[in-house]
């Protein structure tokens, strides 16, 4: 066959022995493929991220969903027992102050003055968390008269009184006593008696009970259970001379103050003044039932209408049972210094 037939035939020129045949290269095609790889492999790739992403997502979306509801839940848990205006008054006095620092431990070094206001403070901080309106004695170190403290109570018209106090004695003395007029007031016992379950739940070194009158006296009354109006009681959290008893209280410091908000709180409730969401029930302030202190007279009034007068008788006085007396009165049977 010749040149021209084979180019007639296969339209190139034949390779000859020893001709190398120069190759066309399609650079465009090459291209276009190239590119066209490319946007596969990117379109695969966004597939894969998009369905990664979907899946995490929905992990997500469930895990915040379960955070949101736990915080719902638990917030509404809280806004069941918490309410955010508790219609309560409560005066909280945390004994002694200034320069009278009440008792003191062996050393001399811890004062009850101290002790008193540190938990006096913190009782506050629980009951205001709770939406009580709370009305202090004092919020520093200084001496108040006991005639101002009753003063502050009655003024504020509050419907329960606590006086926090630390009791002293020999070293082997411990535990927690809570003190109440001794006409034995329904409604202060059982404020006294709320607290000192409420304590004992946490832990304390001996439970002494509820006791009514004043001590080395029974026959006489502490002044802030004698002239406040309202249920009162005052709490002695422990010997102040017993190294036990300053353990438990500083290790029981929060503890102890959020048991006695608490049991405030459920006594408010059982005495309806108001219900157990902080709605006020009874119309103005609650008085208790203890002989009434008329200011102007200095003359306190049973329910019966007995007149009983008033002695003087201070808890700060070294001597606790010297005692002021102007008259006494048998009111009940129970001979009665007032």
């Amino acid at each position: 066959m010749t040149d021209e037939e084979f180019r007639e035939k296969y339209g190139r020129d034949p390779v000859k022995p020893g001709q190398h045949t120069k190759v066309k290269v399609y650079w465009d095609r090459i291209v276009i493929a190239l590119v066209l790889l490319a946007l596969v492999v990117f379109v695969i790739v966004k597939a894969i991220s998009a369905i990664v992403s979907a899946i995490k997502g929905k992990d997500d979306a469930s895990s915040v969903s379960a955070a949101v509801s736990s915080q719902d839940d638990s917030s509404s848990v809280q806004g069941s027992e918490v309410a955010k205006d508790f219609q309560l008054t409560v005066c909280i006095d945390p004994g002694h102050g200034g320069e009278d620092g009440g008792a003191q431990d062996a050393k001399a070094t811890r004062f009850e003055k101290d002790d008193t206001l540190k938990m006096g403070l913190k009782v506050k901080e629980e009951l205001e968390a709770l939406g009580v309106h709370v009305v202090m004695t004092r919020e520093t170190d200084v001496l108040l008269s006991l005639d101002d403290i009753c003063k502050t109570a009655n003024d504020a018209k509050a419907d329960l009184f606590v006086s926090i106090h630390r009791n002293s004695a020999e070293a082997h003395y411990k535990g927690v006593e809570i003190w109440v007029n001794n006409h034995e007031p329904q409604a202060d016992t059982l404020l006294a008696t709320n607290i000192l379950s409420a304590l004992d739940e946490v832990g304390i070194s001996d439970n002494r009970n509820v006791n009514y009158g004043f001590i080395g006296d029974l026959q006489s009354n502490y002044q802030v259970n004698r002239q406040t109006k309202m249920p009162s009681c005052l709490v002695e959290l422990g010997f102040i001379t017993n190294e036990e008893d300053n353990e438990y209280f500083d290790k029981n410091l929060e503890s102890y103050a959020k048991a006695i908000a608490q049991a405030v709180v459920k006594t408010s409730a059982e005495l309806g003044i108001t219900d157990e969401d902080g709605n006020r029930i009874k119309e103005g302030q609650y008085l208790s039932t203890k002989p009434q202190w008329d200011e102007k007279t200095d003359t306190y009034v049973t329910e019966n209408g007995d007149i009983v007068y008033a002695d003087y008788i201070d808890p700060n006085t070294q001597d606790k049972n010297v005692v002021k007396q102007q008259a006494k009165k048998t009111v009940g049977g129970i001979a009665y210094a007032q």
